[in-house]
């Protein structure tokens, strides 16, 4: 009897113990979100409160996030993303996109199942000591210390062909698409990656499994490398003697354009292989094989992918005095011309808008080889001597009048196309941010409840456009939203800046889950939600607020 009495005390004292625990938990929401890290890690239901970790947090509903993946920077380096009304995409090149975006096929998969996998499913090569410098792979500096792990995974078992493995870190599959994406951009070298790839998550988000897939150039790779590696020498060794890289990339753009013909049903079309070897491909052919060819240079160059009437790549290209963008796919025409080469941001503002990672690029303000629109030989593969003189930095605008001294214009217009003027006595205003949860931080250190009250107090003039209320808002991005599907999306609207700070607190509150999430995700058929909100101060009292969206 004594020790059954002894077995219902320490029952007695459990109970008690379980629910004390229990109680500091509900009344200590940040410790629980503190373990419920160390449990799961980065997943995609974590409750509010985790702000001081950086992971990735939700409010109200375990499927709804307001951040994208973990790890981007903070702001963009000074990229202002143009508003979708002002693009005018040219006729001669309407049609000439034909980028892919990453669209990964997610599996949800059950407890038990997860642990099977654990038991049999190995890392593969976990890329331990590999090292990406900043200025050749800039996407991989975007990425949180798991998601760079993931990354390193990623590389090396595509180096190996290696088709599946458990990511070594703790990851949400949200973290393993960024990572996948950053891959992508980074190394147009690995030819034989297929742009899509597979993997399996648990309720919880936390991905347990990646199915890499590879194109036909897998099936003997080393013969590939060799076509790959003699085609792009072909195209390089004109450039090797030339003097300075402004001539070795001028050299190499026309020798691309003139190698390569656009075709939408060509093979591989996502990969360099396709333009530099089988000689056809889409833009992102020509913006991959841009990039190898000037990174073999030592140039560097990056892969840039955003909207140009459809989903669309390009390049952006580092030279002495700054960053420029470059589309060697829209100026391979029946003669090479320099239409979309060495261009500003301001030149591509009506016909190009990043999106996703490419947005955290450098802005591209260079003035000193910014090309005005000639058209050269064809044909020859060699630089044309038209329009290849160094532009007087001084130069007055570009044809459509923007600034060619380095300086933003408002991205905005106005309904009827004309342009959105700037705040009086201020440049652009142009804001990120990257987890709504939290408020909007200025370049003065105040919110947006405080910042620009000399003009936002003011009754501004009113806008077709504009929507005056929080129901407006939820319903115009309801709508938007909706029409738009699932996956990676992008849309914006025009608020009061007087309404913004109620917009802004229903994210850190969670009321706009309830406000048009969850009705969206009924429509869609989806279960995950993520956005990241950018702000542009479009004069007037107004602001633009975009968004990128992704439902899965």
């Amino acid at each position: 009897m004594k020790v059954v009495n002894k077995i219902m005390i320490g029952i007695a004292v459990l109970c008690l113990l379980l629910c004390g625990g229990i109680l500091v938990f509900a009344l200590n929401p940040d410790m629980t979100s503190s373990l419920a890290q160390k449990l799961y890690g980065n997943t995609v239901d974590m409750p509010p409160g985790t702000e001081e970790t950086g992971e990735g947090q939700t409010s109200g509903n375990g499927n709804i996030s307001v951040t994208l993946p973990n790890g981007m920077p903070g702001e963009m380096n000074g990229y202002v993303a143009p508003s979708m009304d002002q693009m005018q995409i040219p006729e001669d090149v309407s049609g000439r996109t034909g980028f892919t975006p990453v669209q990964p096929e997610e599996q949800q998969i059950p407890d038990q199942e997860a642990q099977n996998l654990k038991e049999t499913l190995g890392s593969g090569e976990t890329g331990e000591g590999l090292s990406f410098s900043a200025e050749e792979y800039p996407y991989y500096q975007m990425l949180s210390e798991n998601q760079q792990s993931v990354y390193r995974q990623i590389y090396a078992n595509a180096q190996n062909l290696t088709e599946k493995f458990a990511p070594e870190k703790t990851v949400s599959a949200s973290d393993v698409k960024i990572a996948f994406e950053a891959v992508i951009g980074d190394h147009p070298e690995m030819f034989w990656l297929e742009t899509g790839y597979s993997s399996k998550y648990l309720v919880n988000g936390q991905c347990v499994e990646i199915d890499l897939k590879y194109n036909s150039t897998a099936d003997d790779l080393e013969s590939a490398k060799q076509r790959f590696d003699a085609a792009a020498q072909n195209l390089i060794t004109g450039a090797d003697s030339l003097d300075s890289n402004y001539e070795k990339e001028k050299y190499v753009h026309d020798a691309l354009a003139s190698a390569v013909t656009y075709d939408l049903t060509a093979d591989m079309n996502q990969s360099a292989y396709s333009a530099l070897v089988n000689g056809k491909s889409v833009c992102a052919g020509y913006a991959r094989a841009y990039q190898y060819l000037l990174q073999q240079l030592g140039i560097p160059c990056y892969y840039c992918t955003g909207y140009s009437g459809g989903d669309h790549a390009w390049n952006i290209v580092k030279l002495d005095d700054g960053y420029y963008n470059v589309d060697v796919t829209w100026d391979d025409a029946a003669a090479i011309r320099y239409d979309y080469f060495n261009k500003t941001d301001a030149d591509f503002a009506s016909t190009h808008v990043r999106q996703n990672l490419s947005v955290y690029l450098p802005a591209c303000n260079g003035t000193a080889y910014r090309q005005e629109n000639t058209t050269g030989a064809a044909g020859t593969g060699q630089p044309s001597e038209a329009g290849g003189a160094t532009p007087d930095p001084d130069a007055g605008t570009t044809p459509s009048g923007g600034q060619t001294d380095g300086s933003v214009t408002d991205p905005g217009q106005q309904g009827d196309g004309t342009q959105e003027p700037e705040q009086p006595g201020s440049s652009l205003s142009d804001y990120i941010n990257p987890d709504p949860q939290e408020p909007l931080r200025y370049p003065s250190g105040n919110t947006a409840g405080s910042a620009g009250n000399t003009t936002a107090a003011a009754t501004p003039e009113p806008r077709a456009d504009a929507l005056t209320d929080l129901s407006s808002y939820y319903e115009d991005c309801r709508k938007q939203l909706t029409g738009l599907g699932s996956g990676d999306q992008h849309f914006d609207n025009v608020v009061p800046k007087s309404l913004w700070s109620t917009i802004e607190q229903s994210y850190h509150t969670g009321a706009y889950e309830q406000g048009y999430v969850v009705d969206v995700l009924k429509n869609l058929g989806m279960e995950y939600f993520a956005i990241q909100l950018q702000l542009v101060d479009i004069g007037d009292g107004y602001y633009r607020v975009y968004h990128n969206v992704v439902t899965y």
